[in-house]
């Protein structure tokens, strides 16, 4: 072996809680991101079906437009449907 593999490899086991500690962290926290996509995706779709199947109903605008009715001489006059 040569003296810069040699010195490499004393570096690499001199360093090796850092650097395990570290890989633990990355790895955890691509699980960590991977889980909130999943999630997020997952909410997604089963927000997509449940507004699928239960649409909003239409608004209902009688009483607005009762209230801007004009009457006989072209005023507007507000009035509530009985």
């Amino acid at each position: 072996m040569s003296q810069a593999k040699v010195d490499a490899r004393k570096q690499n086991k001199k360093n090796r809680k850092k650097i395990m500690a570290k890989e633990k962290r990355v790895r955890t926290l691509e699980r960590l991101v991977l889980y909130l996509v999943a999630i997020a995706f997952i909410g997604g779709l089963g927000w997509s079906i449940y507004r699928h199947f239960n649409p909003e109903p239409p608004y209902d605008i009688t009483a607005y437009y009762n209230l801007i009715t004009p009457d006989a001489y072209g005023i507007l006059s507000p009035t509530l449907p009985e």
